[in-house]
């Protein structure tokens, strides 16, 4: 069974690669396998209670997910402000001047930016198992989602999702492969963090003190996006989506996870 559901973006999706650092980074151009689960988590916990939120974990950890992008984007590049902590340990120096000039414990610095602009709107699918009892749950949680990646990232569901018995096909991308076999040349790689097998409710807790172990409890998925980039500058990428059959001589083993 397929649950779709299609959203339309109303303001810049902005998300950091995995390894990324806080001051760097150029974002992801689609939502990741663990920014769409924890979302869907998400509001679980605020719908219908923590303890709800803790029983639906595994179901929504292992869900089978398949995304169909807009049709192009535009990725904006930017410089911005922020204040970072200053550890006086590592720079006493610095930190005293800091603190003479009443800036500690924050100092202001830059960090880069990029924000994606999407032209059309983005599908989502999920394939489960017609004999789960949660798949009636899933379309209430689809209905509630209202951002993805970092907050603000917004987006508006266009219609009450929608079932179907047939298997994702035409643009839509698997997000949660653990192999590629088949791959366009023409396509963009990008490498999009999943649950893992062994992640449990107590790590994705943000309240928790259990710490999240890369590898093992979350994932990186290496996935071909149908994306081609047109044109490029200091200041903007702009990527097209394109409808090309992959060669089935082209087989590539990406990734063992």
């Amino acid at each position: 069974m397929l649950i779709t559901a299609q959203y339309q973006p109303v303001s810049f999706f902005s998300l950091r690669p995995a390894n990324a650092t806080s001051s760097g980074g150029k974002t992801l151009l689609v939502p990741t396998p663990f920014a769409i689960k924890m979302a869907l988590l998400s509001t679980a916990i605020q719908s219908r209670g923590l303890a709800e939120g803790e029983r639906l974990f595994p179901f929504l950890r292992d869900l089978d997910l398949f995304l169909e992008p807009p049709q192009e984007l535009i990725i904006l590049k930017s410089f911005s402000k922020i204040r970072r902590e200053l550890k006086d340990k590592n720079n006493p120096e610095k930190a005293q001047r800091a603190r003479d000039e009443k800036e500690f414990p924050l100092q202001p610095t830059i960090a880069y930016r990029e924000y994606v602009n999407y032209r059309g709107s983005l599908q989502l699918a999920c394939q489960l198992d017609e004999s789960n009892p949660l798949v009636e749950i899933l379309p209430d949680l689809l209905l509630q989602i209202n951002y993805l990646g970092k907050r603000g990232g917004f987006l508006q569901i266009l219609e009450s999702p929608q079932y179907s018995d047939k298997s994702p096909a035409g643009d839509f991308v698997h997000l949660t492969a653990p192999i590629m076999h088949t791959y366009s040349t023409h396509g963009t790689l990008q490498m999009l963090d999943d649950c893992g097998a062994q992640l449990t409710f107590d790590k994705a807790n943000i309240y928790s003190t259990a710490k999240i172990v890369l590898h093992k409890d979350r994932i990186l998925r290496h996935i071909v996006l149908p994306y081609e980039q047109i044109r490029s500058s200091r200041s903007y990428s702009w990527y097209q989506r394109f409808s090309e059959t992959p060669d089935p001589g082209h087989e590539i083993v990406l990734s063992k996870l």
